[in-house]
């Protein structure tokens, strides 16, 4: 099941999804030690295009794409990147097309062993194809009692849709074409207010896996949210430390 493909998935996602491509863009320009913009750049499943957005900063032409019609509808800046509807295992450019492609928290949803060589196929030589991923880590600066929270009552109710699962080895991207370089990880903060935290959650697999099982509503979880989330916020108005941690795998085309 695509969980980002129906209409309301998507609305709710261009909605509640805060824009810290940002950081990991920056992470990426420094790893890649970049003195001008590269020619090319892709980014695969692209979504509400946030992550393909931020790549304009490293890149002279951006492309975006993502199998899901109604995520792209909401995808910024169309007069100046280039989307396109397609899956990532099969993209619709020529061979050796791009200085750089980019996923972000979408690999675990693809069929990796078809993905890894339509990378290959689309990368120059010694390219990069980069992943990474801005996840939630459940933690609420000075908030001792959230993470206990999250795990025993949110997930709990809401458990999340299984993900496919891939070892990133040298020995496993190699048959691809590729070479796996190395990985980065970090953390940061960001402000959200009660509500912005209770509709960033609803853009979640867990979630939208259920609503669009019929199972709930949006406007009920996010209810729900807004009152389970009560005794970590002082005032509605008044934003809090949300930390997200942050993983960037770097692969290259090997030749």
């Amino acid at each position: 099941m695509n969980y980002f493909a129906p209409q309301t998935a998507a609305e709710r996602y261009a909605k509640g999804r805060p824009d810290v491509h940002t950081y990991s863009i920056d992470q990426i320009g420094s790893f890649l030690q970049l003195g001008n913009k590269l020619d090319r750049v892709l980014d695969i499943a692209c979504g509400t295009g946030l992550s393909t957005k931020a790549l304009l900063s490293i890149g002279k032409n951006v492309y975006g794409t993502d199998i899901s019609l109604e995520m792209l509808h909401y995808a910024p800046c169309k007069d100046i990147i280039h989307y396109a509807l397609s899956p990532a295992e099969k993209q619709p450019f020529n061979d050796h097309f791009f200085d750089l492609i980019t996923v972000s928290s979408g690999v675990h949803w693809f069929d990796i062993d078809k993905f890894l060589p339509e990378a290959c196929r689309l990368l120059k030589s010694r390219s990069y194809l980069v992943l990474y991923e801005n996840y939630f880590d459940s933690v609420i600066e000075g908030a001792e009692n959230f993470k206990a929270w999250c795990t025993a009552v949110h997930y709990q109710r809401f458990p999340s849709p299984p993900r496919n699962k891939y070892e990133w080895t040298e020995e496993k991207v190699r048959p691809a074409g590729l070479s796996y370089i190395t990985e980065w990880r970090s953390s940061y903060s960001i402000p959200m207010t009660k509500q912005q935290l209770a509709c960033y959650l609803t853009t979640q697999s867990n979630v939208i896996a259920q609503v669009e099982a019929g199972k709930t509503s949006y406007r009920k979880v996010e209810s729900w949210l807004n009152r389970e989330l009560d005794p970590f916020f002082a005032s509605a108005e008044l934003p809090r430390q949300v930390r997200f941690g942050n993983w960037i795998k770097f692969l290259q085309r090997a030749e």
